[in-house]
């Protein structure tokens, strides 16, 4: 694939990448049909207050890039140095590949990160849905997909679409239950255990942060 330039073109093909899984995602029938942008604004809004009660960030605005910035503050503040994509996320690999400069930050492949000597990283990925009534963000190996972005970075930076949100965790299973995958992941918020003398650490399974990034 040809190397990509300009920040604009970047934000173009993101604008274009995101429209078609707008058109490939599969309609719920008649309710579909009867979905309000005010539903919608409400069960996002419904989410984001269940996802930053459990500590984590929420980003949105009415494009992408006057978030960058923001976006590549938190990363810095948090010691990322690397992003990474999963295989096969267009979306999530052009949102990792603009943010470059706002570190300045370097593109890493899933298996350095898995290496011993691996750098602070970012790992971006689409979330496959966002429930609202948990906050919980939803990633699956349906088709092959892998996890890995969510599961041995420093930084997980889930991308939301506005279809993606359900309200419930029953909602969200049915629709997987048409291809049940092998692998499900919930993340609520950052890894956090309090296993060893009660004492609460976070990232010790997982992430240390997490940050639910909402596409337009």
């Amino acid at each position: 694939m040809e190397p990509v330039g300009r920040k604009e073109e970047l934000l173009h093909r993101i604008a274009v990448a995101l429209r078609g899984h707008e058109a490939n995602k599969p309609a719920s029938g008649a309710a579909a049909g009867r979905e309000t942008a005010q539903s919608v604004a409400d069960r996002i809004a419904r989410f984001r207050n269940m996802f930053e009660s459990q500590g984590g960030n929420f980003l949105a605005g009415p494009s992408l890039d006057p978030l960058l910035p923001e976006l590549g503050e938190a990363l810095r503040i948090s010691g990322v140095t690397a992003l990474f994509s999963p295989p096969g996320d267009e979306r999530a690999r052009l949102v990792a590949e603009t943010l470059v400069p706002f570190g300045p930050f370097r593109l890493a492949s899933p298996g350095e990160i898995r290496q011993i000597s691996a750098p602070s990283a970012a790992g971006f990925q689409t979330a496959e849905f966002a429930i609202a009534e948990t906050g919980s963000i939803v990633q699956s190996g349906q088709k092959g997909k892998t996890l890995l972005p969510g599961l041995i970075s420093d930084v997980h930076v889930a991308l939301l679409t506005p279809d993606a949100f359900v309200d419930s965790m029953d909602q969200c299973l049915a629709a997987l239950s048409e291809d049940l995958p092998r692998n499900i992941s919930f993340i609520t918020g950052p890894s956090r255990t309090a296993d060893i003398e009660q004492t609460l650490t976070i990232g010790a399974h997982g992430p240390k942060k997490v940050i639910a990034v909402l596409l337009p």
